[in-house]
This record gives structure tokens, C-alpha cells and sequence, in this order.
């Protein structure tokens, strides 16, 4: 695949909203002991924003792309029930497309409450899976 081949380009946005849950909570999740939304939640739901971007513009359904870094400064906190929502921007493609770097930002009703970046690679799906799952055999 090369950056010529594919939908997606620099600035591309994807968004994703959510509604903060209990079972979100840090001190639910194991990420600390007050009764806000955990920082692994926050950097879910701004993964989730990059996935979406990537997902209808891969142009293959053979193709799905996988997180391999992300860098995350959590902000704000935010209580439960808050809405959330994660925005994930396309900063810089790689020459041969595969890999994808994202600005990252999360909000709920009042505030900022997350930024960062993030690195995605664009693969096949199948021979990911068969990679992972020769781990079982050894």
C-alpha cells in the first residue's frame, strides 16, 4: 500500500462520543481509587476516535489498522453520567502508507479533559491474527 492508494489524508478527523459508565470508573478499573472516569477509559475512547477515522476510508475490508503508540496527558477529571467525547486528527502519513499519526483531544460537557498523540499501522487483518494466534502453538 502506498499514500497514493489510500481515502484517508492529513487532517482527516474521526470523533467518537460516550457516556461515562461505572464500570469506567478508576476506581472500578483498577487505575486508582477515586470515583471518576479512569485514564485507560480516556485513552479508549480517544483510540476509538482514530479507528473510526481509519475504518471507512481503508477502502479494503481485508484491512484494519492497529494502535502501536500512544502518549496520553490526562487533564480533568469527569464524574459519571458526564458525556465524553474524543476527536483523533490526521497529523502525518508515512510514504508507504501504512503508517498513521493522530493529534489527540477528549472533552466532556464543561473542559478539555485529555490530549496526546498516537501512531496507528494499516495491515491485513488475517495474517495479524494468524501472528498472534502462532503464540498458542509455542
Amino acid at each position: 500500500m502506498t499514500s497514493k492508494e489510500t481515502l484517508f489524508k492529513i487532517g482527516d478527523v474521526g470523533e467518537i462520543e460516550n457516556v461515562v459508565k461505572e464500570e469506567q470508573l478508576a476506581c472500578n478499573i483498577g487505575s486508582g481509587e477515586v470515583a471518576v472516569y479512569s485514564t485507560p477509559s480516556v485513552v479508549a475512547l480517544c483510540e476509538g476516535a482514530s479507528v473510526q477515522c481509519l475504518k471507512s476510508k481503508l477502502g479494503d475490508d481485508a484491512l484494519t489498522s492497529v494502535g502501536t503508540m500512544i502518549q496520553i496527558n490526562h487533564l480533568a477529571p469527569t464524574p459519571i453520567s458526564s458525556k465524553v467525547r474524543a476527536t483523533a486528527t490526521i497529523t502525518s502519513i508515512s510514504p508507504d502508507g501504512r503508517k498513521v499519526s493522530f493529534k489527540l483531544e477528549a472533552f466532556d460537557e464543561k473542559e478539555k479533559i485529555a490530549e496526546g498523540i498516537h501512531d496507528r499501522f494499516i495491515l491485513n487483518k488475517e495474517r495479524f491474527l494468524q501472528k498472534s494466534n502462532a503464540k498458542l502453538s509455542k
